[in-house]
Order: structure tokens, then sequence, then C-alpha cells
């Protein structure tokens, strides 16, 4: 609401945009397919399937962050303001250890039990798309900073 209303005539997925795009995709595409590497070389099929499913879910997660704000960080006074953000959010992760432990919907959804260090790989792998958004953030400010110094 802060910024000027863009023109009819300008896209709305700039060249910016689509980058941007693309990185989040291959960063949940990497770390995803890396649990699922690192799931099935320490254990069964069904497990590391389940580690890459709610590693997948848990990018989602962080990644709504990342569209909270576009130019500064995410970790604003306003973080904790939308209440129902923060209820949609603890029913995601209700659901999902609803889907990899309890036992009907483990039938349902083919997922095995995680354990803590399982699901300490997965929410370690999927905050890496907020990390690198919030680094590159940090840089843009940054940089305008400087610019500004230099051109004041």
């Amino acid at each position: 609401m802060l910024e000027k209303p863009r023109s009819r005539t300008e896209a709305i997925l700039t060249g910016a945009r689509v980058t941007q795009i693309l990185a989040f995709g291959i960063t949940m595409m990497v770390g995803t397919l890396a649990v699922l590497f690192v799931g099935v070389s320490t254990g069964g099929e069904q497990r590391a399937l389940t580690m890459a499913f709610t590693t997948f879910v848990l990018f989602q997660f962080f990644n709504l962050f990342n569209a909270r704000n576009e130019n500064g960080t995410s970790f604003d006074a306003h973080l904790f303001d939308n209440e129902l953000l923060w209820l949609s959010l603890a029913a995601v992760l209700a659901l999902q250890a609803v889907a990899v432990h309890w036992p009907p919907a483990q039938e349902v959804f083919k997922t095995a039990d995680l354990s803590a260090i399982d699901w300490g790989v997965a929410v370690g792998v999927a905050a890496q798309v907020l990390l690198f958004e919030e680094v590159r953030k940090a840089g843009q400010v940054a940089l305008r900073s400087v610019r500004r110094r230099f051109t004041a």
C-alpha cells in the first residue's frame, strides 16, 4: 500500500520475479532430493519418502514468510499481527504430524514414523529457503544504503 500503483501495461511477472521463483523452486527441489537421498541411504524407502514429503511441506511453510515482505525482513514488528495466519500454520504442522504419525493416516498417505532427528533434518533443510531470501533481502538493503551514501 506504500508503493505507487504499477502501470496497466507493466508485466506482473518481471524478470527479477521469475528469477526469484526459479531460485525458490531450485532450492526446494535440491533440498527435497537431498533429504530423499539421505533418507534412502540411512533407512527404508517409506521413511525416505516421508522425510521428503515432510521437507516439501515445510518448504511451503517457510516460503510463506518470504511472501510477507518483498523488500524487507519478514521478521518485523508485525510478525505476529495476523492471528489467522498463525492458526493456519499451526494447522498445517498438526496435519503433517497426523499424516506422519497417526496409523490410519499412515495407511492412506503411505508414510512412516519420523524420529526427532528426521524432523530436525526436514526443518533444517526447509528453513534454507527462508534463510537464503532473508540474506538476499539484507544484501539488497545494504546495497541501497551504500548507493544512497555515494549518490547523496
